[in-house]
């Protein structure tokens, strides 16, 4: 490594080292990725390179340029060399646990300069940040704008990743409790922090010179919150950073800048085939026929094509299965290599009108079927390229398309426990403390769509009964088109002495905002407080119901 300070690399990854250190003594492994990194002199040094691991842009840009706003990406990517479904898990629950410890590493040491260059993926699902060129909040500027708009690095096609799909799942509950956890872990030590980077201050680092430098990390850990003030407010960090247009712009305006420098002589490949064949490595294909269409749930709801290929050695068949943006993905890298007029047209993605799925999926089989076979007969250097065979070559998936049809499975069945009630539960901390109860609203999980089938907009309301004047409502902001939403927001009565909380019982309704219509009911919980010993936090699922006492 030439032209670097290695030294603030070599500062930042001991930061992140540390705090990994005390994550696992609490038992919290957050699966960190930490590499070694060495400074010889000046701009000069040594950094540990790790294996089976590319750049986030590299894996947006399989999608195309503008793959940095899209979901699927990182979801495919992970898919394509995880493709037996216990290993896809194992890699979604490392991604979880990575992506949490980079959010809170990157937040609190004020990583700048981010963007999908600096950010890595292994194929086993740890994520991990390169390149400390900026911290303590020292942000890249265009102009008088900063370049890092977010707090950290969280967006929607990594949430698409924890979720399963592009709904919010009892999965991303895990993913807001381990950022909060992890957060408040380091909190607890933030005299530690402050005390190694102020050792550091005269040691001619530009980024830490003065006291201003640690106050961003005073001011990043809030010392002087609560532990659940910190989880409100580290929840809604995450909210703002998914919300970001501004990093997903970056990441647009990075992938441009890297293809205006490295140019295009890289020939395209398919973003879910692992390596490329050739007519010469896989043996001529003979025929294409698409047989049957099927319905797939994982890793999103869809249809999934099933064509035979016969290849010139008697005999050889194999049957692979390939979605419509899979094939519309094959149409749009054989334009870039070949003119329109030595392609047959593709099939219009559109449909008119609201055609049920199985029609359309029936409709597409056809004209798909006339497309493959015209690609197939078409001029021998388009029949015979390498993206057309490296499509039609089978991947671990395929070998389930040859026998009878897969029985369908709900994309987070193996992640979210069966509830047994209708209505959902929800998930509280309940506690009692100097005339005061807290009642911590954190996430709600499984609740029922609306009688149109669409999701909800849930929102929370409690009350603390009797209540004749109704003076004790509380609510929670209303979530959008979820029905697995998170809150962490806190309820506060004030003012019950504890002979009063024996008698009183938690009403909690979940309700979903409907505009000028009246709001509808999704499920209530009653608690009664006495059943509760509040001596002590209590924290569970509650399950939710038409009226009725909650249970634990």
């Amino acid at each position: 490594q030439c032209g670097d300070d290695l030294r603030q690399d070599m500062l930042t990854l001991q930061m992140i080292r540390i705090m990994n250190k005390i994550w696992v003594q609490e038992g919290l492994d957050m699966r960190m990725v930490i590499f070694r990194c060495f400074s010889t002199g000046r701009g000069r040094g040594m950094v540990e390179m790790i294996p089976n691991a590319e750049t986030l842009r590299k894996i947006q840009v399989e999608h195309g340029v503008t793959g940095s706003f899209k979901d699927r990406p990182l979801a495919d990517w992970l898919q394509k060399h995880n493709p037996e479904e216990d290993e896809y898990e194992k890699a979604v629950e490392n991604f979880i646990y990575s992506c949490a410890g980079c959010c809170v590493a990157t937040y609190v040491l004020g990583i700048c300069d981010r963007h999908n260059d600096n950010i890595m993926l292994k194929t086993t699902g740890h994520m991990f940040h390169i390149d400390f060129g900026r911290f303590l909040g020292h942000a890249q500027m265009f102009g008088n704008i900063k370049r890092d708009r977010a707090p950290f690095v969280f967006t929607s096609d990594m949430a698409y990743v924890i979720n399963g799909g592009d709904k919010p799942s009892s999965r991303f509950h895990d993913f807001v409790d381990l950022c909060c956890q992890a957060y408040n872990l380091i909190r607890k030590h933030t005299h530690l922090f402050l005390n190694l980077l102020g050792l550091m201050l005269s040691c001619g680092i530009p980024e830490l010179s003065d006291l201003e430098d640690l106050k961003y990390v005073y001011d990043a850990l809030r010392p002087q919150d609560s532990d659940a003030d910190a989880t409100t407010y580290f929840t809604r960090l995450i909210e703002s950073s998914l919300g970001s247009v501004a990093t997903k712009l970056n990441f647009f305006i990075h992938n441009l800048a890297q293809m205006k420098f490295t140019g295009s002589e890289a020939r395209p490949t398919l973003s879910f085939a692992p390596r490329t064949h050739t007519l010469k490595t896989s043996g001529r294909i003979r025929d294409v026929f698409l047989c049957r269409h099927e319905r797939v749930f994982n890793p999103s709801k869809g249809y999934t094509y099933v064509v035979k290929v016969q290849r010139d050695n008697p005999g050889e068949v194999t049957f692979v299965q390939r979605t419509f943006e899979e094939f519309q993905e094959l149409h749009n890298k054989l334009r870039l290599l070949f003119p329109s007029s030595l392609l047959p047209s593709f099939p219009s993605r559109f449909v008119i009108g609201r055609s049920r799925g199985e029609a359309v999926a029936e409709r597409r089989k056809e004209e798909l079927n006339g497309y493959i076979w015209h690609l197939i007969h078409a001029a021998p250097e388009v029949a015979e390229c390498d993206l057309i065979y490296t499509f039609f070559h089978p991947l671990p998936r395929d070998e389930k398309a040859a026998g009878t049809n897969p029985t369908p499975k709900p994309a987070d069945a193996t992640w979210a426990r069966s509830l047994g009630k209708v209505g959902g539960e929800v998930k509280l901390s309940i506690s009692y403390k100097n005339n005061k109860l807290f009642i911590m609203v954190m996430h709600i999980r499984g609740l029922p769509p609306l009688q149109d089938g669409n999701d909800p907009d849930p929102y929370v309301k409690t009350y603390l009964l009797p209540d004749p004047q109704k003076t004790t409502k509380r609510k929670t902001k209303v979530a959008r088109k979820t029905c697995n939403p998170t809150y962490n927001e806190m309820l506060v009565y004030d003012g019950i002495p504890r002979g009063d909380l024996e008698q009183r019982e938690l009403r909690l309704s979940v309700l979903s905002e409907e505009g000028f219509w009246e709001n509808i009911l999704l499920g209530e919980v009653g608690i009664r407080l006495r059943d509760l010993d509040l001596a002590q936090e209590k924290m569970g699922w509650f399950a939710l119901g038409s009226r009725g006492h909650g249970t634990l």
